[in-house]
């Protein structure tokens, strides 16, 4: 017992390989000057990994999406979250290939980037991906029971106004509870 507890505490404490990153080859546009095919490339770099998280973002909300939070929200908050994620800290570049072509009228460029994400970061980011659905959820419950109850506070008082006014009003009010319940999940879940 005293042999595999040795065993194992030595095993933790030597050091660990690090672990291998796959890198992609993300090519950039023909340029006319080295700086511009450079940009072009970590342009292409944003969008692959943009591409790559919003996949990640559609596979996280089909699989932890609860049948009773419309899509529509779903959808519009991974689409704020992914306008705020930071894509440049989330990767790193292993290694940059330049390709000089002469042509009659000049000479032009093409980067070539090589990068990998980081597993630390790339873990962070789904993990904070499923923060924000769990946020999601409780908001939209909450905002789910605002309603419920300003629909209940609306048909209590309406029906008490009915109910002093002695029916004289009845249309008029049944018109201004519905154009009140109709406002109701809009302010909810616009403010």
């Amino acid at each position: 017992m005293l042999a595999a507890l040795l065993t194992a505490c030595f095993a933790c404490a030597a050091p660990q390989e690090p672990v291998a990153l796959a890198a992609v080859a993300v090519r950039g546009d023909a340029e006319l000057s080295p700086a511009a095919a450079y940009a072009s490339a970590r342009t292409r770099v944003d969008e692959h990994l943009r591409g790559l998280w919003r996949e990640r973002a559609d596979r996280a909300v089909t699989t932890q999406r609860p049948f009773w939070l419309p899509n529509l929200l779903a959808e519009e908050a991974v689409r704020r979250w992914l306008v705020d994620l930071p894509i440049a800290q989330m990767v790193a570049v292993v290694d940059r290939e330049d390709r000089e072509r002469a042509h009659e009228f000049g000479n032009s460029w093409q980067t070539t980037l090589w990068v990998a994400e980081d597993p630390q970061k790339l873990q962070r980011g789904e993990e904070r991906l499923r923060g924000l659905l769990r946020r999601l959820e409780r908001d939209t419950l909450a905002r789910f029971g605002g309603i419920a109850a300003g629909w209940t506070v609306l048909v209590v008082a309406l029906g008490w106004i009915d109910r002093l006014s002695r029916g004289y009003m009845t249309g008029r009010l049944q018109l201004a509870g519905l154009c009140a319940g109709v406002a109701v999940p809009v302010v909810a879940f616009l403010v």
